[in-house]
């Protein structure tokens, strides 16, 4: 075996008490709880669904007024013109008005906004569109981003577009009827559409499209890591990095002046609403702390909204996410009735677990293999994550101390009760935090533990030269990526790479982690299951297991989280 393989890196954290707070005194957490998101500042109001329902709330005034200000853009922009069709069998996309209400990154209400969108699900392919794809940035990416940002105190902003979609032209020939009163005169009067609508099918590839051409034009190149990363060499504050999603962009770089100039060429071609240091990001709360260098990345009111949504905002809290030694399984029996929540509860419960919860990406995994057709069974599993999401609610992803890029990953034997797959889990670490982890079943059988780890570090080693791209894009040095593996013989297969009786069955794609490993780009080292972050990532774990898990992979609460520093 290779004796130049680093070694594990050791964790600098303190370990948990083996007492929560909410233990000490479980009436006081009780209380907190009952007043909840509420209290902790997040405003919950549900936006209406229809035009109806606005009509029929107490703030109607407000839902009006954002309705009248939706109309005047529109007409101030010409989304539309009025036309008169000859052709009565004309086909048209009907509209309607969508609301929703926007808040700041401490969860108060800030916008009641009201957007006009065409029902695009009654476009005719060919007719009414042709490509529709449109990209978004790695979830990885973003956390990179912000990853490197705090270690090297980068300044980080974020802006967008206002009505993104409407600075494109739309590329068919389309004609939609508005809702009654947005035009004087017979409300089945057809409109041309002259711009990229939302709700059509093709306005989110448009705007794409047109976002990058300005971008290009402005100096800035594209990253063949990820299209929604871009560069700018600014002659006189030299590199910024841009991130776009949609309509949302975050500008990093040392120089404020940069960032500044960046915000200066864009607010030029389109009207944008400049946020300054970012705070909220897609959802993502972001708290910093400049002296210390450090920025947490969490999602309280997603979470929060979560809770309230399902009832189990007054809920007991559980200490683990999944109780260890929990099988669950497709039985037949005891099915959810016709009109269930599990798919909307699990569905949710993957947002969070992709973003900035590592720490039940296992559990929602789990869950995620019974969406055809879950039992009770299941929804309780379900239930016992809400549980714990009740109690860490605070909980992200943090970064800070200058550490490179680091990798850890393991596989469960045969895990699954019903095909027998293995489950392959990995994590990357940069800067103190995590920036890319993932659990999943493995596509094939293995039928050997050595096997599956092996599989396993196939997977790991194709995120790991992924990342390490990105990184280099983003300045920072490539160098040979540490891989943690706990399973000799696994290590065993790596190295020697003779075929043998026991290995010939193996698909040859896997093999490609032997390949990297001699080109020096990953370095694979063994590092017992007692030290394997990776290892909550592949099993329910014990409380104590999953505490020292949790604190291994870099999950903390956030900065205003003072009430769980105990956790």
């Amino acid at each position: 075996m290779d004796n130049a393989a680093p070694g594990p890196r050791r964790s600098k954290r303190r370990p948990a008490p083996k007492v929560t707070w909410w233990e000490k005194d479980p009436k006081a957490y009780l209380a907190g709880s009952a007043e909840s998101a509420a209290k902790d500042g997040w405003d919950l109001t549900k936006p209406p669904a229809n035009e109806n329902e606005a009509r029929a709330c107490s703030d109607w005034p407000l839902w009006r007024k954002a309705i009248k200000d939706e109309v005047v853009a529109h007409k101030h922009l010409g989304t539309w013109s009025k036309t008169k069709v000859s052709n009565k069998k004309q086909k048209t996309v009907k509209t309607r008005f969508g609301f929703d209400i926007n808040h700041d990154a401490k969860g108060k209400l800030t916008r009641y906004k009201a957007r006009l969108v065409a029902e695009g699900f009654n476009q005719v392919p060919g007719r009414d569109f042709d490509e529709t794809w449109a990209p978004v940035p790695n979830a990885a990416t973003t956390r990179a981003i912000f990853a490197v940002a705090a270690a090297n105190d980068w300044e980080i902003h974020h802006f967008d577009i206002k009505t993104a979609f409407l600075n494109a032209k739309m590329d068919k020939e389309m004609y939609i009827k508005l809702p009654d009163g947005v035009e004087d005169g017979d409300s089945g009067e057809i409109c041309r559409m002259n711009l990229a609508l939302y709700g059509t099918k093709q306005a989110g590839r448009l705007w794409g499209m047109k976002l990058d051409k300005e971008l290009k034009e402005m100096g800035a190149s594209r990253s063949p890591v990820d299209p929604c990363v871009y560069e700018w060499n600014h002659p006189v504050h030299g590199r910024v990095f841009i991130l776009v999603y949609v309509d949302d962009l975050i500008v990093a770089r040392k120089s404020l002046a940069g960032v500044k100039a960046v915000k200066s060429e864009v607010s030029g071609k389109s009207d944008v609403r400049d946020m300054a240091e970012v705070k909220d990001f897609i959802g993502i709360k972001a708290m910093r702390d400049r002296k210390a260098r450090s920025i947490t990345l969490s999602n309280p009111g997603h979470t929060a909204t979560l809770l309230e949504t399902f009832g189990m905002e007054m809920a007991t809290p559980n200490k683990i996410p999944m109780a260890s030694g929990v099988k669950l399984a497709k039985t037949g029996k005891d099915l959810l009735p016709e009109g269930n929540r599990y798919a909307a509860l699990v569905g949710s419960l993957l947002y969070l677990s992709t973003m900035t919860r590592p720490d039940i990406s296992f559990a929602v995994g789990v869950l995620s293999r019974f969406m055809s057709c879950p039992e009770k069974a299941h929804m309780r599993a379900a239930n016992g994550v809400l549980r714990y999401l009740c109690g860490t609610t605070r909980l992200g992803v943090a970064y800070g101390i200058s550490e490179p890029l680091q990798g850890y990953v393991d596989a469960a034997w045969a895990g699954d009760a019903d095909g027998r797959r293995s489950t392959t889990g990995f994590i990357f670490t940069v800067n103190g935090g995590p920036v890319a982890w993932a659990s999943k079943w493995q596509s094939t059988v293995a039928s050997s533990t050595a096997e599956a780890e092996y599989m396993a570090a196939a997977m790991a080693t194709k995120e790991a030269l992924w990342l390490r791209k990105l990184l280099g894009v983003l300045g920072v040095d490539g160098q040979a990526v540490p891989m943690g593996e706990d399973n000799q013989s696994c290590l065993a297969l790596i190295n020697n790479t003779e075929a043998t009786g026991r290995t010939k069955h193996v698909d040859v794609a896997y093999h490609m982690v032997r390949d990297y490993r001699t080109r020096g780009d990953v370095a694979l080292y063994f590092l017992p299951s007692a030290e394997m972050p990776a290892d909550g990532l592949t099993k329910p774990l014990p409380s104590p297991a999953f505490t020292a898990f949790r604190d291994a992979i870099g999950v903390s609460p956030d900065l205003g989280g003072a009430d769980m520093a105990q956790w």
